[in-house]
């Protein structure tokens, strides 16, 4: 009996060391129970995020989106530093800083390859700054089902299905932009300068007091006998405070672009005497325009089904109301005999 007590004690020894080994294993899953926050740090105080993907190994990603708060709103530095849309980088922030963790779905190297949310491969990697430093990294890979993907925070060989697809965080920078920078508010445009490719010409000017509706449009400038349709003038003012942009061209302007030969030209004046000019260019060999609005630095692409309604709408020609036919000889000479 007492020649076997080493060996006991050898086995219980080694068990000893293999549930060690086990715990130690399994810490990084048990230290944080299921439903805690996925990220740990508050990426609330963020002033800089880069997105980017998908990468792979030997094929690293693009230039990544990076978006910067600047005295308290944020630019896409990206993009020449426009603005971006504001209510869509807030969503991205809660959206974040809201995960939950759930339970791990896998924690092994080859796991965060086969889910691709390795640090050489992911569909893709956000990264939240402050003051130069890094708060947090997500790697984001395959989908784990409708409006979800597969995930994992840098430092942590933990992977989860998290509540966020990686077709909402486009790596495109005009997608963060704010495509309605240039809008003017229909009730606050008190003029419209319409301006042709040719120099011809309408003005539109209508009187907007206080808070009270704004009056009816006058136009100078129509052919001699035509009327201002007031319906195409609506139109107008409908196209001017509907537009939206879809991506930042830069600050210089193309030869390609054709902006000394403008396809439309429009003096927009906004109540209390603010007043922009619009010029909407057509690129050579493009489906899309290039607006300049004089109130910008940037020229903007905006894509031929927005551009053509406004386009048609600010037509000095089609402004006019279509005049009434003439009456036929024979139905006036009948007029004449019953009266």
């Amino acid at each position: 009996m007492r020649s076997r007590i080493p060996t006991l004690a050898a086995l219980l020894g080694v068990q000893l060391v293999i549930a060690g080994a086990l715990v130690m294993r399994h810490d990084a899953l048990s230290r944080r129970p299921p439903n805690a926050p996925f990220l740990t740090n508050a990426i609330g105080t963020a002033d800089r995020i880069l997105i980017d993907g998908p990468a792979k190994p030997g094929r690293p990603a693009a230039a990544p989106v990076e978006l910067l708060e600047r005295n308290g709103a944020w630019v896409v530095h990206s993009a020449f530093d426009v603005p971006a849309a504001k209510a869509r980088v807030s969503a991205l922030i809660e959206q974040f800083g809201g995960l939950r963790r759930g339970l791990p779905v896998a924690n092994t190297p080859d796991a965060r390859a086969r889910f691709e949310v390795a640090a050489d491969r992911y569909s893709r990697r956000i990264r939240f700054d402050r003051g130069g430093h890094a708060i947090a990294t997500v790697y984001l890979g395959k989908s784990a089902g409708l409006r979800k993907s597969y995930g994992r925070a840098a430092g942590d060989p933990a992977i989860y299905a998290l509540g966020v697809a990686t077709y909402h965080l486009p790596v495109s920078p005009g997608a963060w932009i704010d495509a309605k920078l240039l809008q003017v508010p229909a009730d606050e445009i008190a003029g419209i300068d319409v301006r042709g490719p040719h120099g011809g010409g309408v003005e539109l000017t209508r009187v907007i007091s206080g808070k009270q509706a704004p009056g009816p449009w006058h136009a100078t400038g129509l052919a001699a006998g035509h009327a201002l349709d007031a319906a195409k003038a609506d139109a107008l003012v409908r196209a001017i405070d509907e537009l939206r942009v879809d991506d930042v061209l830069g600050e210089q302007a193309s030869p390609d672009w054709r902006t000394d030969a403008p396809q439309a030209t429009l003096t927009i004046d906004r109540q209390g005497g603010h007043a922009v000019t619009w010029t909407l260019s057509k690129p050579q060999a493009a489906d899309h325009f290039v607006l300049k609005s004089s109130g910008e630095p940037w020229y903007f692409s905006i894509d031929s089904t927005t551009a053509q309604p406004l386009l048609d709408a600010a037509a000095p020609d089609g402004l006019a109301a279509t005049p009434s036919p003439p009456a036929a000889p024979g139905r006036a000479h009948a007029h004449a005999a019953t009266n």
